[in-house]
């Protein structure tokens, strides 16, 4: 017999070391003073503090399009950016980002900050086996991964993948992007 995984997702982590996360934080911080309450979360993606991050988010971004989706027809491109600071109720309730390639986040502070992924499909799957409780969880019979972050850490996964942030009791700062594709031109 043999078994073969497919159909898999990935999740990016990279430890980011070279970055100003005191100013980054301080833009953050700056965005909740804005009198336009809509746009008090939105970064400006050509904000020199962000230039070294969007670089990058997108080279990784490629690097996943071309090596793991082995795909050189497409390019990845910064949509929009946002950041975030503690309690923010939007990203407390699952969800996904539409209209998007990958999703990213970058962690300038963050000490017990978590973020959850669910399966999109292994609910379905599960909801047809008896209830037992598993001797050990897996890529087949888990719902949903939680994983820690930590200061300096970023994260890239598909937009389409269903997750959220719980609140956290300590400080927390996040930068999210959405990314986006188009069509190469040569």
């Amino acid at each position: 017999m043999f078994t073969r995984n497919i159909f898999s997702i990935s999740i990016t982590t990279l430890q980011l070391t070279n970055l100003d996360n005191t100013l980054l934080c301080e833009e953050i911080k700056n965005l909740q003073n804005r009198e336009n309450k809509d746009l008090k979360r939105f970064m400006d993606l050509n904000n020199p503090c962000l230039n070294l991050l969007n670089g990058m988010i997108l080279e990784q971004s490629k690097n996943i399009l071309e090596n793991n989706l082995q795909n050189t027809t497409a390019e990845v491109y910064l949509k929009r950016v946002w950041g975030n600071h503690n309690f923010n109720s939007d990203i407390c309730i699952p969800h996904t980002h539409r209209h998007s390639f990958l999703s990213a986040v970058y962690y300038p502070k963050a000490t017990d900050a978590k973020i959850h992924f669910y399966s999109p499909w292994t609910d379905a799957l599960l909801s047809q086996v008896p209830t037992d409780e598993p001797k050990e969880f897996n890529e087949y019979n888990s719902s949903y991964y939680e994983l820690y972050v930590k200061t300096g850490m970023l994260v890239i996964f598909p937009a389409h993948l269903p997750h959220f942030v719980p609140v956290s009791k300590d400080d927390r700062y996040s930068i999210a992007y959405d990314i986006g594709l188009n069509k190469k031109h040569n």
